[in-house]
């Protein structure tokens, strides 16, 4: 797919309320900052998926706070970390706050992806809040 035929900003209006902010404090007052989106949205639990570079001393259990697009904040827990494949999976308990189901899960496209395509990436690097919501950037697929 050529650059020019991505509209990012269409991609990034569709996807935002699937984008959360991620922080946890590690040790010695540091804090570690990311992005991740909501892969699992079901009665009881919405399940995030992040990269586990920002996170390097995480083990299962370390409790998450999530801020999500409209600014409302949780509590996650880290039940799985794959630091080969370099993801994490983080559970939020929706039970005491039902609300929270209705944040939508995010959609990818697999649709003819090689090497050497272009890609639209969504996030907030590094935790950031700036006057975009969610940062759009670009690469190529390697």
């Amino acid at each position: 797919m050529p650059p020019e035929s991505i509209d990012a900003r269409r991609i990034e209006a569709e996807q935002a309320t699937s984008v959360v902010r991620l922080r946890v404090t590690r040790t010695q007052n540091k804090k570690g900052r990311g992005t991740g989106f909501i892969v699992a949205n079901t009665a009881n639990k919405l399940v995030v998926m992040t990269c586990g570079h920002s996170f390097h001393e995480w083990v299962r259990g370390t409790e998450v706070g999530i801020t999500f697009h409209d600014r409302r904040d949780a509590s996650a827990e880290a039940v799985l970390i794959n630091k080969e494949e370099e993801v994490a999976l983080l559970m939020i308990d929706t039970s005491s706050n039902p609300e929270l189901c209705a944040y939508p899960v995010v959609t990818f496209s697999y649709e003819d992806i090689r090497v050497g395509d272009f890609l639209v990436m969504l996030g907030h690097p590094h935790g950031m809040r700036g006057y975009h919501d969610v940062w759009n950037n670009f690469g190529w697929v390697t």
